[in-house]
């Protein structure tokens, strides 16, 4: 109880481990182990719009990436590389915005001189595979059920998948 300073001891049937990149942590909390590779990602937000339309372009290395209009803003996103940091502590460095206003800047060359107020940034819990490039990196989910695979009844994790599918991947858990 971190208001009262006492402890509580809860019981449920049945706990569901949707916590994402934290997922390891949290099934570990209950004996039991699960894997996901988190991936950072970060976008850059400008003050106004550059386009009104969306735009795609590549970086230096081949990836795919996007300028999208958001209201009177525009977003600039997203990176993909591994992340091995605090989970509590990230934040958009200085040569990941570089890298998003340099491939953006090659199709819309405004952008290198446009005001940029801001920058998320955010972990994928993506699904644990040895070898691929992160952006390679499948982004599927998986409902792992720990009491056949860890002996701990009644503890289901939810991993991976992506945000926008997540009205998916919560039917198929209560299913």
């Amino acid at each position: 109880d971190l208001l009262g300073g006492g402890r509580v001891t809860a019981t449920a049937k049945i706990v569901v481990n949707a916590t994402g990149a934290w997922s390891p942590v949290t099934a570990g909390l209950g004996g039991a182990r699960t894997k996901v590779r988190p991936g950072k990602g970060i976008h850059v937000v400008y003050d106004r719009r550059a386009s009104n339309y969306a735009v795609v372009s590549y970086t230096i290395d081949g990836r795919q990436i996007f300028l999208m209009p958001w209201g009177n803003l525009s977003w600039i996103g997203t990176t993909d590389d591994d992340f091995y940091g605090d989970l509590d502590r990230i934040h958009a460095t200085t040569d990941e915005v570089r890298y998003l206003v340099q491939a953006v800047a090659r199709v819309l060359p405004s952008v290198r001189t446009g005001r940029i107020i801001g920058t998320t940034a955010g972990v994928r819990p993506t699904l644990f595979e040895w070898g691929p490039l992160p952006d390679k990196l499948s982004r599927e989910h998986e409902i792992v059920d720990h009491g056949e695979r860890d002996g701990v009844p009644g503890l289901f994790s939810l991993i991976g998948g992506k945000l926008a599918s997540f009205r998916i991947f919560a039917e198929e858990a209560t299913d």
